[in-house]
């Protein structure tokens, strides 16, 4: 089971880098131009808070606007040259896409409803997991780095004590993972398969070779699936139910040895939440 937090709240980790602060706030404030005189002698005429934003407006790499001045008269060749390398820019910068990161969160501690929240979306909003018999799971995208987060179980605030815990300012636990150092298949150097095949020079002719240089012994039965539930003891307290299988021995076939002209055959499949064993009789032919 997890652990609950000491606090009914949970205030946001101020260690972590890439949690985006909401108290954050852009401003800007306008220029003045003085357009001289237009169309009357000795009469000038101020403009203030003038902004285009065809020109004046810049989106950085997190897509939040802000407001830029032009340097130097409009008129003058100097502007036009900024202006025209500032529009340059910001179509460079504008093609830069996040470096993201797919992240798996599991919740293994049972519970009905279960949510996720964490600095990946500002600890705004309790996201839905999707339930799996009595896991729960949620992929989520993240930028690289260090992000916290916490499940929220039936209307309670939990940390999974299986992962990484990391406590804010104010003492309470919150689960984290570091995504800094990950590497995607894409990375993955696949030459190395190309040079293999190089280097393998054995042929296929008409002569057939001989048994023993393709043949060999089946191997061994794995020792997890020895357990079979068909032959342990029925328990003592309801002999209809068997104990609940080890999910590795699932929709695996077993079979007894024939004996008296009857083979027993044996599966178990899962429905939900349920497991269900079904066993065979078979009779050989030729058997009476």
């Amino acid at each position: 089971m997890g652990s609950t937090s000491s606090k009914p709240h949970d205030s946001h980790p101020t260690d972590l880098g890439t949690m985006h602060e909401s108290s954050q706030k852009h401003t800007s404030s306008g220029t003045s131009m003085n357009t001289g005189d237009i169309g009357h002698t000795g009469a000038g005429t101020s403009t203030y808070g003038a902004h285009y934003p065809s020109e004046d407006m810049d989106m950085d790499a997190t897509n939040s606007p802000r407001y830029v001045h032009a340097a130097g008269d409009a008129s003058s060749g100097h502007g036009a040259s900024s202006s025209s390398s500032h529009l340059h820019d910001t179509a460079s910068s504008a093609t830069k896409q996040p470096d993201i990161v797919p992240m798996v969160f599991r919740w293994e501690h049972g519970g009905r409803n279960v949510c996720i929240t964490g600095t990946f979306n500002g600890w705004s909003a309790h996201v839905p997991m999707h339930r799996s018999g009595n896991d729960f799971t949620y992929i989520a995208n993240l930028p690289r780095g260090k992000h916290a987060y916490k499940f929220v179980v039936d209307d309670e605030w939990r940390f999974a004590p299986d992962q990484p815990t990391v406590a804010d300012v104010d003492g309470n636990i919150n689960n984290y993972v570091d995504v800094s150092d990950f590497t995607s298949l894409a990375d993955v150097d696949l030459d190395k398969a190309d040079e293999t095949d190089a280097t393998d020079t054995t042929v296929y002719g008409r002569f057939i070779p001989d048994l023993d240089e393709y043949t060999k012994e089946p191997p061994p039965l794995p020792p997890h699936l020895r357990h079979i539930i068909l032959n342990k003891a029925p328990p003592s307290v309801d002999c209809r139910l068997l104990p609940v299988p080890q999910h590795v021995a699932l929709n695996h076939l077993y079979c007894t040895a024939i004996k008296d002209g009857m083979m027993v055959l044996g599966l178990t499949q899962r429905y939900k939440q349920k497991f269900v064993t079904t066993v065979y009789y078979s009779l050989m032919p030729g058997s009476t």
